[in-house]
């Protein structure tokens, strides 16, 4: 099972682990056809992240059309510019897979807030703000 860091993902085991490291978290799950991704605190440059653009590739993949996505970014940190284009490319890359819908939860820090509103804006990603994770996967689950 998954730490409590990791807000207990998923409670069933349906699901296919895409990636896990201390910066992101990739879980897919087929049933409902849903991606979680989790990202993690500070990223303090792109070395941190050398397989995060093929790892969605790899999320990419096993998603159907018509997926949902749910980032949670609750304990993400202000990144650097370098960092948050790499976010951008990073969600147009799961737009481009045919998303269906998809829901955030807001940092609990205001600035990296701010910088995640302006990276979705960036990157065209519809998405709907929530402050728990729970609210999140209630509202993804709902048809």
């Amino acid at each position: 099972m998954y730490s409590t860091d990791d807000k207990d993902l998923v409670k069933d085991n349906a699901h296919t682990l895409i990636a896990q490291n201390q910066c992101y978290t990739l879980l897919y799950i087929p049933h409902k056809n849903s991606l979680h991704f989790i990202i993690k605190g500070f990223w303090k440059n792109l070395a941190l992240v050398p397989d995060y653009l093929p790892d969605l590739k790899k999320a990419k993949a096993a998603v159907k059309p018509g997926f949902k996505l749910l980032l949670d970014l609750s304990t993400l940190i202000t990144h650097p510019q370098a960092v948050m284009s790499l976010h951008i490319e990073a969600f147009e890359l799961l737009q481009g897979a045919g998303l269906s819908k998809s829901a955030f939860v807001c940092p609990t820090d205001r600035i990296a807030r701010l910088q995640v509103e302006e990276t979705l804006s960036q990157s065209h990603l519809l998405s709907k703000r929530f402050d728990t994770y729970e609210e999140a996967v209630a509202w993804l689950d709902q048809e």
